[in-house]
């Protein structure tokens, strides 16, 4: 079955697109969801990612705007407007007769402007430039162009935008319109077509994750409200395993399990999805740990999915972890997260462990540690957080690495609060 990909932006660049896509890749079909303006094209989201592989947006404004205004999932792409698309608008111009001396132009970067007036010594007087910036609207471009036109500052505008274009147009002005070539968009497919592949590889296997609730006796008033706010993480809950296209199960005792596809389940979008769910936990005093197993089997997923889980109900206020193979991530989405092995096969590593007699894991958590932050000087306090065990515990293995030769003691903490300064402690693994 030919892979699908999703055409999305203004009517003139889709259908050079189109044009492109079966000159360029006859073994791909492609379907056009035309929106003439880009504050719109987010309508078209559902659909294109229901119906095609992979969504290719006919300029940076378009995707942005279906961004910042739906959830994408698929791989996708856009058409940069680089210096080849400005050439043919140069050119456009030139063939006219018209002055070069005084233009406005949006969308396309500083560099590549500056770059085309001096590789091809274009002869221009008065330039004025509008890059893309995703918080300006379309309308903010347009009373640009239209303001430096009608006061005289300008002669012609060149856009990027369908709609500026269309509206300048139609009011009279001298306005040149800025499309995809023909060349960016065989690169830009080639690329997608990788991100494709890609994807497909990483969605092969199986995903489960297990949501756990914690009781909160301190701020529950009672049953009922404890019910109450279950109740509404519940459809919290269902809101993203319908994002997930997963399936859920109550499995009693505040537990859930999801099962999804490793593709869907891990991609950054979702990931970031389930990280507000459990802010929003915490904000309405719940407390949410969770674990997701990848496997090629549901019996490898769910045994890694329980160890994740048995992570992330360690932590004070809950949290995310993800196992596939021997590698384990998390707290996801918070400023801690690392990565690091649950097996250890490592000679060296598993040398320094030895000799220091704390796990092959631990060691690795701690380079991980020191590899993120560039910090090598730990007080107990600081260990039990990166890894998640209590101060008391974090003292023995501060004492395991001094012991061992593996850490020197680099001074005390100077503290205003009670009790003893802190130790300093310099890992050298």
């Amino acid at each position: 079955m030919k892979e699908t990909i999703a055409l999305i932006g203004p009517s003139d660049s889709v259908e050079i697109m189109q044009e492109s896509m079966n000159r360029f890749f006859p073994d791909l079909a492609s379907k056009a969801y035309i929106r003439e303006r880009t504050e719109d094209t987010h309508e078209v989201l559902e659909q294109s990612q229901s119906e095609c592989d992979g969504l290719l947006f006919s300029g940076i404004g378009v995707q942005e705007s279906a961004k910042a205004k739906g959830v994408v999932t698929k791989p996708f792409a856009h058409i940069e407007r680089g210096a080849y698309s400005l050439l043919r608008v140069f050119s456009e111009i030139y063939r006219r007769g018209l002055s070069f001396d005084r233009i406005s132009i949006d969308v396309v970067t500083q560099p590549i402007l500056n770059e085309v007036v001096r590789e091809f010594d274009m002869p221009f007087g008065e330039v004025h430039s509008m890059p893309f910036e995703a918080q300006y609207p379309e309308q903010q471009y347009q009373d640009w162009h239209r303001n430096l036109l009608e006061s005289g500052k300008v002669d012609l505008a060149i856009s990027g935008f369908g709609s500026v274009y269309q509206e300048l147009s139609g009011l009279g002005h001298h306005v040149f319109r800025m499309l995809p070539s023909t060349l960016q968009v065989r690169e830009t497919v080639e690329h997608l077509r990788a991100n494709i592949a890609a994807c497909d590889l990483r969605s092969a296997g199986i995903a489960i994750q297990i949501v756990r609730l914690h009781r909160n006796e301190e701020h529950a008033m009672n049953q009922y409200d404890q019910m109450k706010d279950e109740g509404r993480f519940f459809l919290e809950l269902l809101d993203y395993v319908r994002a997930i296209q997963g399936s859920l199960f109550d499995i009693g005792k505040r537990e859930y399990v999801i099962y999804s596809t490793r593709g869907v389940i891990e991609s950054p979008v979702h990931l970031d999805m389930f990280t507000r769910l459990l802010n929003w936990g915490r904000d309405n005093n719940i407390r949410v740990s969770s674990g997701i197993g990848i496997g090629s089997t549901a019996f490898e997923a769910e045994k890694s999915a329980q160890k994740a889980l048995s992570h992330g109900s360690k932590l004070p206020a809950g949290g995310l972890f993800l196992i596939h193979e021997d590698h384990i991530r998390g707290p996801l989405g918070e400023d801690g997260e690392l990565k690091y092995r649950t097996r250890i096969e490592d000679s060296t590593l598993l040398r320094i462990a030895s000799e220091i007699g704390i796990s092959p894991s631990y060691v690795d958590r701690v380079q991980a540690i020191m590899d993120k932050t560039g910090k090598s000087v730990f007080d107990s306090g600081d260990l039990a957080a990166c890894l998640g065990i209590s101060d008391r515990s974090a003292r023995r293995v501060l004492k395991k690495f001094l012991d061992s030769g593996h850490a020197t003691m680099v001074g005390k903490e100077n503290s205003h609060q009670s009790g003893r300064p802190k130790n300093l402690v310099k890992i050298t693994i």
